[in-house]
């Protein structure tokens, strides 16, 4: 696939790994169309900062489905006509909380971030495979699979999502649901030339991190990463989105941009290692 002249949805576009993928992008020749909760001002400010003219901002959240098909209509009306290919789902919450014996406490954070993170992606990949498909004849559901690739879609899952380590209770299976929803979108899709696939980076210096978890991260990369034993930063994600949109045989495959680290948890030190979390996520 060439990006050039094509459009790209990037939901979380105003975040670390959204905007540099914009950018990857806008350099490419493409337009994105950001879909973000800032508010619109705020939004269109950033979004503007990457081009003036190729890059659109709309405000919704993920969770919305009504919301999201009424973005994806409207970005259909303001990129050029039959240019939508895809989208790269980058949107997710992360939150924290201090540690506590009592599971239940984090009942109410699984829920939420199981909204935003799980059935978010879920209402992303069908919103924008509908309005792609929209750009072409309506043959019925079970109409001969099409030759011509008609897009793709990158979701953003995490190495966490396997295996799920104890800090990460709440967040880590959402972000292996990421990986079950790409898997499937990408049968489902196919006999319409979408292909969808995932990637799943480490730990990456962006704005859901913030600056508080990042030393707490550097000591588990140290201990438990091949190599490179760092953060990584927010280009080397976007590059490899870039790579699973521009090779057209790239197809329901997760890519793993982490190191080699796998982010379980280690029993055999000398305390619990839970306790070197901040927080329960």
């Amino acid at each position: 696939m060439k990006i050039q002249d094509k459009s790209f949805v990037i939901t979380g576009g105003c975040g670390s790994i959204g905007g540099t993928v914009a950018c990857h992008i806008l350099a490419k020749g493409g337009y994105v169309v950001v879909f973000d909760v800032l508010p619109v001002d705020q939004g269109t400010a950033k979004v503007k900062s990457y081009h003036p003219d190729r890059a659109f901002y709309i405000q919704v959240s993920i969770d919305n489905a009504e919301k999201l098909e009424e973005a994806c209509a409207e970005t259909l009306r303001i990129v050029p006509k039959g240019s939508l290919y895809g989208a790269i789902h980058a949107a997710a919450i992360a939150p924290g909380r201090k540690w506590s014996n009592k599971l239940k406490d984090s009942i109410s954070d699984f829920a939420r971030v199981l909204q935003i993170n799980a059935f978010g992606t879920f209402a992303v990949n069908a919103c924008i495979a509908d309005a792609i498909n929209s750009q072409y004849p309506d043959d019925g559901p079970f109409a001969p699979r099409v030759e011509e690739e008609r897009g793709c879609i990158v979701n953003i899952s995490s190495a966490v999502a396997h295996p799920v380590p104890a800090r990460c209770i709440t967040y880590g299976p959402t972000k292996t649901a990421v990986i079950g929803i790409s898997q499937g979108m990408a049968d489902f899709l196919g006999p319409y030339g979408i292909r969808v696939n995932t990637v799943s980076p480490a730990v990456v210096a962006s704005s859901i991190m913030g600056p508080d978890r990042i030393p707490y991260f550097k000591s588990e990369l140290e201990a438990g990463a091949i190599f490179p034993r760092r953060v990584s930063e927010p280009d080397e994600v976007a590059t490899g989105i870039v790579f699973l949109l521009e090779n057209s045989m790239m197809n329901d495959y997760e890519l793993r941009i982490d190191g080699g680290w796998r982010g379980g948890s280690n029993w055999a030190g000398p305390k619990d290692p839970r306790s070197n979390a901040l927080s329960l996520e």
